[in-house]
This record gives structure tokens, sequence and C-alpha cells, in this order.
């Protein structure tokens, strides 16, 4: 989904406007890059499957087999690293789009310059939940003539993403027990935790399950602003 225009009106404030932008070119480029890793991972897993059948009928060299490992070790590796920088930018992009929509809507004065760029690093996992809390689909313009409720389909949406980041935040505290570490112990100090630092390369991903549907929010968000700045 392509970054929706805005006009002169004077709704967002450059700073606002950029930010978003930006923010949005960045999870878009790393989640390109993100599914194009699964793919990879996808097919080496499935080459490496092939080659530990091989392996039990012992052949006397096992080159085949090592590179296919050495290889898919790389692939996993990129794949977490790829997920987790889009998790970065489209986290920043669904705080700041749902920060921003919620001031325009309800006229606020516009974001200070210090407040957009603290809101466009990575937000912890607490952070994002309280963002998915907003009842940004009550600021909607009703839309005429729809077939569908799309107003309700966004709270439905919006409340699985928030869910799912209840459960990331419950593996925090898992991953941790696991590891003996003494911080994050309670699901309020794994709320203050982010996604980055807390998605250990010997763990299944935290993001397993929500970075999808946190794209969807992200791209959605500026669209949301724009059709409350035209009011359609």
């Amino acid at each position: 989904m392509r970054f929706p225009p805005f006009d002169d009106r004077g709704a967002l404030t450059t700073i606002e406007l950029e930010a978003l932008r930006s923010l949005h070119g960045a999870f878009l480029t790393a989640r390109y890059e993100w599914q194009s890793a699964v793919t990879v991972w996808d097919r080496l897993h499935t080459a490496r499957d092939l080659a530990d059948l091989r392996a039990v009928e012992r052949p006397p060299f096992r080159y085949y087999e090592e590179a296919v490992h050495e290889i898919a070790s790389g692939a996993s590796d990129y794949e977490r690293h790829t997920a987790l920088t889009a998790w970065r930018y489209a986290a920043s992009a669904a705080v700041l789009g749902i920060t921003v929509l919620e001031r325009v809507a309800q006229a606020k004065p516009p974001l200070a310059a210090s407040a957009v760029e603290e809101l466009c690093q990575e937000p912890t996992l607490g952070r994002l939940r309280e963002a998915l809390s907003v009842p940004a689909a009550d600021f909607l313009p009703a839309r005429e003539r729809s077939f569908l409720d799309e107003r309700q389909e966004m709270v439905e949406r919006w409340a699985q993403l928030r869910d799912g980041v209840d459960t990331a935040i419950e593996i925090v505290v898992e991953i941790a027990e696991d590891k003996g570490a003494t911080h994050p112990r309670t699901k309020e100090e794994a709320a203050g935790c982010l996604m980055t630092e807390h998605s250990p390369p010997h763990t299944d991903p935290v993001y397993l399950g929500i970075l999808q549907p946190l794209f969807v929010v992200a791209e959605e968000v500026p669209y949301g602003i724009s059709r409350v700045i035209k009011g359609s």
C-alpha cells in the first residue's frame, strides 16, 4: 500500500508528515526483505530435511550436507534480522501514526519536534499495546454505500493484534525464566521491553504471528489520517 497523498490544508506539520512518510518507506522496505528471506529460508529448510535423510545412508563424503546446513543457518539469521528490523520501523510507524490520528481527530495542537523524534524510536511492547487501545475506528468518517462495517472490522483487527502483543509480553517473561534472568520477571516489566532486544536467536521468534498484522495497522493509519482530514 502506497503512502497517501496529503494536500496543503495544514492539518499536519512538516515534521509529522515527513516522519510518517519516512517510517512508512522504512518498514515497507524491511517487510519486502523479510518476505524474501522467509522464501529463501523455506526453500533451504526443505533442502536441509532432504540432506538429513541422505545423511542416514552415511555417504563417504558429506560436503553437500555441510553446505546446506551452513547456508540454512545463515538464512535463518537473516530472516530474524530482517523481521526485527521490520518490526522496529512498523511499530514506530503505528505508534506515531495513531498519535497523529488522535491529535488530528480531536483538534489537538501539533506535536513538538522532540515528541515526533521520540515517537520515531522503537516503542516498548506496552507502549504499542497502549496505542492499539486508542479507539481509532471511531475517528473515521462513515462511508456511504458501504456493504462492510469497516470500522467494526478495524476494531476487531486491532483487538486481535493487541491480544498478540499481550502474548508476546508473556513470552518475554517465559524466555527470561528459562534463561534464569532477573529481568523481566513480571508482565509489567516485560511491557517495558523492546521486541528487538528480547527475541534471542535460540528461541522461537517472539514476533511470530503478530508481525504481519502489525504491517496492516501501520499501513492503514496514514490513510485514516487522510480520511479524517478530508472528512470522508
